[in-house]
């Protein structure tokens, strides 16, 4: 069903704040049920490494005091190897997003989207990028962004500011939802 809607250009330059934004709304995504229970599990085998502490200063001291020493010895120890691998995981993460957008040759350079019955395309200096409407499962405003959606973790992204006004990202939004389910009632 061919319709007469005008492509929609915009103007797009992504910045520091936009990428960041971006990976809390991805992060926001990725945390699961699945993994919480991960992370608790983990830290409830703390309780198992304190008895077998406990167990094995038993075994060489007679003293009580010291055996319940070793096993909270043992959990402080667990504990303590625990947190930090946590931060460690969070620092080399918070490091890999920023460095992200300064490793992709011109991320923060202008770029011409446009949304047409066909595709969402961006064309920068450097390359274009084309997603027809069949490839976005979905489109969302949050965090003064507007994704769309290539799956359930991976999304093109177009700020706010990037539009003249709200009726113009509302209409660009009504438009892209109109092409999604265009696309999915043709599959």
């Amino acid at each position: 069903m061919a319709s007469d809607a005008q492509p929609i250009r915009l103007a797009v330059q992504l910045n520091a704040d936009d990428y960041a934004r971006y990976m809390a709304i991805l992060e926001k995504r990725q945390s699961t049920t699945t993994n919480r229970a991960i992370l608790t599990g983990a830290v409830f085998i703390a309780i198992p490494v304190a008895f077998a502490a406990r167990a094995v200063a038993a075994l060489e001291v007679a003293d009580p005091v010291a055996v319940e020493l070793a096993g909270s010895l043992g959990l402080c120890g667990f504990l303590a190897g625990f947190f930090t691998f946590r931060l460690a995981f969070w620092i080399i993460r918070r490091r890999t997003i920023r460095a992200m957008p300064s490793s992709t040759p011109n991320a923060h350079d202008e770029k011409t989207v446009t949304l047409d019955e066909r595709a969402i395309t961006v064309t920068g200096k450097l390359s274009q990028a084309s997603w027809c409407w069949p490839a976005i499962s979905s489109v969302t405003a949050e965090q003064g962004l507007v994704l769309f959606w290539i799956g359930s973790l991976n999304a093109m992204i177009i700020p706010d500011r990037a539009f003249p006004n709200a009726n113009a990202r509302t209409d660009a939004i009504s438009f892209a939802e109109a092409r999604i389910a265009q696309a999915k009632s043709a599959i």
